[in-house]
């Protein structure tokens, strides 16, 4: 069976752009399940979440945020999974989802765990009863706001008693912990005195990780977030021919527009108003890809490329100091790619 799983702290979504954001890297992404961390939403709703998601296929359970202070969303795509029930608690979302290939059954639960110390028992209590209220294979995952090694914090060099809890919690409910391929760290705060720690991750149960073979759980590159989002592919990917998408990026060049009414202006075809309008727009895609291909440049190469550099840079900040000139180009990669 083969999966795409994307968890992400996006710290909010407030902001129209940055949904926008968002929304293209998804589509680039292509992923079946998608859990959000601090959406900073007091209200979710469908009017939100098809700014995201960009397909009508899609369903989704939220917690809203308090004062916009934290939030969880989890959204999946209805030609994969369907809900057979759900449950949203203090620190978590739960769903109960149904493959509609397969019929495998499994519970998502989507965390953002308390940065108040004095919280985490009942958080790990939370979770607990997840466990017990359904009879699935589970995965979890999320902002868990807590290391399990201190190799996971950069300078950390001592166990906490709250280390303990976290691996407590793992080994009671039999879960695995899966590797982090490809990076050390998913959170990064730029500053002066650069902070770094892995306080997101994906665990999962003997029985998910049985079904799902091959999987991989890697960072991907810090465009709107100091976290990473974390993406975890199971089994091969075989996909049919992509559709064809508008690029944003392709109003940012001069003359483009005029290019475009140019274009539109120039066909002519015979027919019914519908007839000639599905003509037009099948001459305008047409002459869209040559452009693109030939002209602009090919922007799904060109977008893979700034991905894979900003990532790059990611990961070097995970072992050594960034220097200006470093710091710069992050900086313009991050504009770049949010285009």
């Amino acid at each position: 069976m083969n999966l795409r799983l994307l968890s992400w702290n996006v710290r909010g979504f407030n902001n129209p752009h940055k949904r926008d954001t968002v929304k293209n890297l998804l589509k680039e992404w292509k992923c079946e399940v998608v859990c959000f961390q601090e959406t900073k939403l007091d209200h979710t709703n469908s009017t939100v979440v098809n700014s995201l998601w960009g397909s009508s296929f899609v369903d989704w359970v939220a917690l809203d945020a308090i004062h916009t202070a934290g939030g969880i969303l989890v959204v999946w795509d209805t030609r994969v999974y369907e809900k057979l029930d759900c449950v949203v608690g203090s620190f978590s979302v739960s769903v109960l989802l149904k493959g509609v290939e397969d019929g495998f059954v499994w519970i998502c639960t989507g965390v953002y765990g308390p940065n108040d110390a004095g919280l985490r028992d009942d958080f790990w209590a939370e979770l607990d009863s997840v466990r017990v209220r359904w009879v699935s294979a589970w995965c979890v995952l999320g902002d868990f706001n807590i290391i399990r090694y201190p190799a996971e914090r950069h300078g950390c060099t001592a166990f906490s008693p709250a280390m303990f809890k976290f691996s407590d919690f793992i080994e009671r409910n039999f879960l695995v912990d899966l590797p982090l391929v490809g990076g050390e760290y998913t959170w990064f705060r730029d500053s002066a005195n650069p902070a770094m720690s892995r306080i997101d991750r994906v665990l999962v149960s003997a029985d998910w990780e049985e079904h799902f073979l091959d999987i991989i759980q890697r960072p991907l590159p810090r465009v709107i977030s100091d976290h990473c989002p974390i993406l975890v592919e199971a089994g091969g990917m075989a996909r049919g021919k992509s559709p064809f998408k508008f690029e944003n990026m392709w109003l940012k060049v001069e003359g483009f527009v005029e290019r475009l009414r140019g274009w539109w202006n120039s066909y002519l075809f015979l027919g019914s108003p519908s007839y000639v309008l599905a003509c037009k727009f099948k001459a305008l895609k047409k002459d869209l890809k040559l452009w693109n291909k030939h002209v602009f440049g090919d922007v799904h190469f060109r977008k893979k490329c700034l991905l894979s550099e900003l990532l790059a840079l990611d990961m070097r900040e995970g072992l050594q100091m960034l220097t200006v000139e470093d710091k710069e180009e992050k900086l313009k990669l991050r504009r770049r790619s949010s285009l």
